[in-house]
């Protein structure tokens, strides 16, 4: 269940990362549950013409691609052409791309980003294809597409991506390789655009990822001399501000708290304290990052800064151990969404805390009532259907008057209740949507919800 609802709680706007692990079912597996879920997918895709327009890439793209996935690549790329533009066709395509790619056809998902004649959106989705075959260890085939990159700067920022894969890539001295060729090419960037030397904290973040210290804090100091070569406000501000928030990420906190002192005082400086905050609050130290976050002059920063200090801290805790952060919110809306979105965090990461949580965050919103933001009866109503509440998370999207609201929520709910096997429930869920936006994504994560099934069952045979 986790794996799904990490899926769709990200975006409505996915293309190509739809997460999941996938498979391209044969006749013999499944295949009554996977043509009903064919199905209900074509299905969704005749309502695309009456989504409103700018959300009618994203739906494309995410029903071809759970099409491919369910091995009926004609209907998919039959959907993809019910786009009337040209770049967006070429963008959905990256969605079937991937789930062939994923599924281990590689070979014809490189050929499908081939023909793609835009060359801004097929390098974007080199990028895409290296970086899940980064994923899934094979890193020399990885590599090998990202220097399909027509753009030298684009091949290093994929070769950073790959890099950043090391749970899975298992190569590190592959990745320290990729990552030596990205601050060649960063550095013969540099003399062409002084402005990209931003580049070289994205490759020392991932240094110290994959746990290659010493060099992420030689490119820091790199870095560092390059930005205190500017006297004027770009190496006072933007600068300075990078390289604080690097040296926080790779734990040099006290570097990092250096560098502010240098920046004037401003958003510059405000974004360098929000990412010491959060990094003293990563490593449990709740004074610090408190004490941190109260310097933060914008509000609209300081809140994002409390806001990301409950998350880090209550994830993998309890919301008692974020309650400091949540009481220095001002506004009780804003505290509302912060427990719902945490008890979402929890659920989705199996922490024992997250009905608890969920129940704060109800509280506060029916306190609220009159002040609660959309998004947090969404978050409440998605945790619910997480912890397995399927009557209390339908109840709150059969309130919500606006289609539009009911559109992620509903896309959750339906998957998760075909993951559950109550296929029945989420098709009448469905069919009950009065308006084509919640109807469509309601059929999309019924029939999402079928795929995961099969191919849970899939592997339990397999294990026998």
């Amino acid at each position: 269940m986790r794996s799904s609802v990490r899926l769709i709680t990200s975006a409505l706007v996915l293309v190509s990362a739809v997460g999941n692990p996938v498979v391209l079912f044969s006749a013999q597996q499944g295949a009554g549950q996977v043509d009903e879920a064919r199905r209900l997918l074509v299905e969704a895709s005749h309502l695309v013409k009456d989504l409103p327009e700018d959300q009618q890439p994203s739906a494309v793209a995410n029903i071809a691609g759970q099409l491919t996935r369910a091995a009926d690549l004609p209907d998919a790329l039959a959907t993809i052409r019910l786009l009337k533009k040209k770049d967006d066709q070429a963008r959905a395509t990256g969605s079937i791309s991937w789930q062939l790619a994923h599924a281990g056809n590689s070979i014809q998902a490189l050929a499908l980003v081939d023909s793609i004649d835009d060359v801004q959106i097929k390098d974007a989705n080199y990028e895409t294809l290296a970086v899940l075959l980064a994923q899934q260890g094979e890193l020399a085939r990885a590599l090998q597409i990202a220097h399909r990159r027509k753009d030298s700067f684009g091949v290093a920022y994929t070769l950073v991506l790959i890099a950043n894969q090391p749970a899975r890539v298992k190569d590190l001295s592959g990745a320290r390789e990729a990552l030596s060729e990205a601050i060649d090419i960063s550095n013969q960037g540099v003399e062409e655009d002084p402005a990209r030397v931003t580049f070289l904290t994205q490759i020392a973040a991932t240094q110290a990822k994959i746990g290659d210290l010493g060099a992420a804090f030689r490119t820091v100091d790199q870095f560092s001399a390059i930005a205190h070569q500017y006297k004027g406000p770009q190496g006072k501000g933007l600068l300075l501000q990078s390289l604080a928030s690097t040296q926080a990420q790779i734990g040099d906190v006290v570097g990092a708290q250096r560098t502010v002192a240098e920046i004037p005082s401003g958003d510059n400086s405000d974004l360098a304290l929000m990412a010491i905050s959060e990094e003293q609050a990563k490593h449990g130290l709740m004074k610090d990052a408190l004490e941190t976050a109260g310097l933060v002059s914008n509000r609209a920063f300081k809140s994002s800064t409390l806001r990301q200090i409950v998350i880090a801290r209550g994830t993998h805790g309890t919301l008692h151990d974020a309650h400091e952060a949540i009481d220095l919110m001002s506004e009780p809306a804003e505290r509302a969404e912060t427990i719902a979105t945490l008890a979402l965090e929890q659920a989705v990461n199996e922490n024992t805390s997250a009905s608890a949580t969920l129940q704060s965050a109800s509280e506060l919103t029916t306190a609220t009532a009159s002040h609660a933001s959309g998004r947090t009866l969404e978050f409440i109503a998605v945790t619910q259907a997480v912890l397995g509440d399927f009557a209390g998370a339908q109840q709150i999207v059969q309130n919500m008057a606006e289609p539009k609201s009911r559109v992620w929520p509903l896309w959750n709910i339906t998957s998760l209740l075909a993951e559950a096997g109550r296929t029945e429930e989420a098709l009448a869920l469905a069919e009950s949507q009065d308006s084509t936006y919640p109807k469509a994504y309601s059929l999309l994560g019924t029939a999402q919800g079928i795929l995961i099934r099969v191919e849970a069952e899939r592997e339990a045979a397999r294990k026998q």
